[in-house]
């Protein structure tokens, strides 16, 4: 019995040993026989024992225990270094970065991307799996451990509930369900041809070759899709609805009897159980552009929630930052051209998106606090790589006028206004030189703008296409909106300067530069302009925001005496500006409280802004001890309580927090911020404080819409 339990301990000790694993041999017979070299008829007794009176001794040894071998923690590191190393041996065929780039220093911030079948994960410094140098030390460590791990899991992996920010609606039971939602493929192939060509601000996001592609095989095989583009291509057709519903509603009429934004909603849920059965959390090649388009259909979709868009967008960022993509793929190995040209372009879209919901909701954005180097798109159309592309071709000169010229210089301008949200939220007050050094990257980032993409009297746009003109007109309010905000704290000092004089001027010009883009824009919508067949997607394109924005600091200085009084410190802000008199600026704010009423009587949500400039001008014209030329300025506004005149004061005054934006100005959507995307109205209420109804121009279907391009 001792020897027969010491050859089992002996056997099966060969498995967790040392040496090289060998097969245990299974015992079969009995102890007594095995010892006496007797054969065994492997009965439980046996006959050998029976015959020799000792039933109570046939025993046998237990059968060994069939197991998958566990993986060592030094397996597991010996695994990752040659991993690691194999990434960093093959990084001189894949490397996308020019020759002449100071590889030690890139090498020395850390941080890789571990691509896997799951996920796509981003590891920086801080991470064991970045240090590289350290793994030697720790498998000699580990060689002398008998301890053994578990298999290797996603440090990332989501480890609780469910993910819960999807709002989706509709839930399907599987994914035969989830697919049979697809309409026919000729509605398919129209509603992705309303969405690549609807100007969206995430259409340069997919690339559209490899799309097709990918869609063609879908086709034959569509068991075979990964679930998160299941989600891409459910989001591009929800967003292909949205657009039909104003470009073509009579295609979606002849589709279905089912209302379009239903079936936007529809479309969109799909997408949203596809990213969640696909565990978003654990990024792959889809998820990003997946989850963009996600959150810009929540965008144009959901106005009256932007809290809700705004923790989408920070979900949206965090998977960025573990995919990497906060870092440019020239500082990573194992990324190819074509996957760092994607990434660049969908990393420059979300930023901007989280900072215009964040900029508009008056809260910091995710970007306060990330360090990236992701440089901009590389001005490059589809058709010039694609995902066998070795070495991305030359950019394209800026001169030529591309689908990525006004996302590229939109980005530009953008990281710009970033700098000047991010003085706005400071708990302390800047420094001068701080301000004026925010100025300068404004002023060169706005000098690389190329000529065409910058606004230019209407009568030389004769042979521009109308969205060119609107992309002018887009980079111009970002532009002058940029100045407004960074400078305007100094309109208002108790004790004026003399070398925040340029802050005065250059605030009060970019506000005068906003209401002449109103006017002009305006203008050209009317029957007869240039824009009037664009003129329903003007009206969303109108950013309440900064046209308010410029009423207010017009208003301030022609309110302030000081401005007027010759020989003054302010004066000499207006002495220094030929064209600024306290009559051309009252008329300037004459004129766009008169835009404000012909929209309102077209999109009642601009009523609220008219009531706003007309209180303004109301105690102007008091101030000033002149009458007023507004029929309805002896009205009422439409709130009897005094809030208007109120909101007015505080405007006027310039009292209040020195947030971008919620102190001076309303929080609602910015279309030019968000680079094609209509305004989101302000709620209106009835007499008795009901919230109204969406306007007329909004009801189209019997849905609601906010036009976006």
């Amino acid at each position: 019995m001792q020897n027969a339990g010491a050859e089992y301990t002996l056997s099966a000790g060969l498995v967790g040993g040392n040496g090289p694993p060998k097969r245990s041999r299974v015992l079969l017979s009995c102890a007594p026989c095995r010892n006496s070299k007797l054969k065994c008829d492997r009965t439980t007794p046996c006959g050998q024992c029976l015959r020799k009176g000792k039933p109570d001794g046939c025993l046998y040894a237990p059968r060994p225990e069939k197991q998958k071998p566990t993986k060592s923690m030094a397996a597991r590191l010996k695994r990752l270094e040659g991993m690691v190393r194999e990434m960093i041996d093959t990084d001189g065929s894949v490397q996308t970065a020019p020759a002449d780039r100071n590889v030690a220093q890139e090498q020395s911030t850390g941080g890789l991307v571990v691509q896997s079948q799951k996920a796509t994960s981003y590891v920086g410094g801080t991470h064991f799996m970045a240090m590289l140098e350290d793994i030697e030390d720790l498998k000699n460590y580990f060689d002398d451990s008998d301890e053994v791990g578990d298999e290797a899991h996603d440090p990332y992996e989501n480890t609780g509930p469910t993910e819960l920010l999807m709002f989706s609606r509709g839930v399907p039971r599987n994914r035969e369900e989830l697919l049979s939602l697809l309409p026919e493929k000729a509605i398919v192939g129209r509603l992705m041809n309303r969405y690549f060509n609807s100007n969206s601000p995430s259409q340069h996001t997919v690339h559209v070759p490899t799309f097709l592609r990918e869609y063609t095989e879908f086709c034959k095989d569509p068991d075979g899709a990964p679930l998160h583009w299941i989600a891409l291509l459910y989001m591009i057709l929800a967003l292909g609805v949205f657009f039909s519903a104003f470009s073509a509603p009579h295609e979606l009429e002849s589709d279905s009897p089912v209302p379009p934004m239903d079936r936007f909603k529809q479309y969109r849920g799909a997408a949203g159980w596809a990213l969640i059965w696909g565990k978003y959390s654990q990024p792959g090649p889809y998820t990003a552009q997946a989850f963009l388009l996600y959150v810009e259909g929540d965008f144009i979709s959901n106005r009256e929630n932007r809290m809700n868009c705004y923790l989408l967008s920070s979900v949206l960022i965090r998977l960025m930052l573990k995919m990497g993509l906060h870092r440019d793929p020239s500082k990573l190995p194992n990324i190819t051209p074509y996957d760092g040209e994607m990434r660049r372009r969908m990393w420059n879209l979300a930023i901007q998106v989280d900072l215009l919901v964040a900029f508009n909701l008056g809260l910091p954005s995710m970007m306060h606090g990330i360090e990236s180097d992701t440089e901009l798109p590389t001005h490059l159309i589809d058709t010039d790589f694609d995902e066998d592309t070795k070495e991305l071709p030359p950019a394209r000169p800026c001169s030529d006028y591309t689908p990525l010229t006004y996302p590229i210089n939109k980005a530009a301008l953008t990281r710009a206004f970033f700098l000047v949200v991010r003085q706005a939220h400071a708990l302390t007050v800047p420094a001068y030189a701080e301000v004026m050094g925010v100025d300068s990257r404004i002023e060169e980032t706005w000098k690389n703008v190329p000529p065409f993409m910058k606004m230019i009297p209407l009568e030389e746009c004769v042979m521009d296409p109308p969205i060119q003109i609107i992309q002018r007109f887009g980079l111009a309010s970002i532009y002058q909106k940029s100045r407004c905000v960074l400078h305007r704290r100094y309109l208002v000092e108790a004790v004026p300067k003399k070398e925040h004089d340029y802050s005065r001027r250059a605030c009060l010009d970019a506000a005068l530069s906003l209401l002449d883009y109103q006017s002009t824009m305006h203008e050209a919508c009317q029957p007869g302009g240039m824009l009037t067949q664009s003129g329903w997607f003007v009206a969303a394109l109108v950013a309440i925001n900064d046209f308010l924005l410029a009423n207010m600091v017009v208003a301030l200085v022609l309110q302030n005496d000081k401005y007027w009084e010759v020989g003054s410190d302010f004066n000499r802000v207006v002495q220094s500006m030929p064209r600024v008199t306290r009559d051309k600026l009252l008329q300037q704010l004459k004129r766009s409280r008169s835009i404000w009423g012909d929209l309102s009587v077209q999109a009642p949500e601009f009523k609220k802004a008219e009531d706003v400039v007309r209180t303004m001008l109301r105690r102007i014209e008091a101030h000033l001890g002149t009458e007023s030329e507004d029929p309805g300025a002896s009205s009422v506004g439409i709130y009897d309580s005094g809030e208007m005149a109120s909101m007015a004061n505080l405007m006027i005054d310039g009292s209040g927090p020195s947030t971008a934006s919620a102190s001076s100005e309303p929080t609602t959507d910015n279309s030019t911020d968000f680079g094609k995307t209509g305004s989101d109205p302000m709620v209106m209420t009835d007499s008795i404080g009901r919230v109204e109804s969406d306007p007329p121009w909004m009801m189209q279907n019997g849905y609601d819409w906010v036009c976006h391009f």
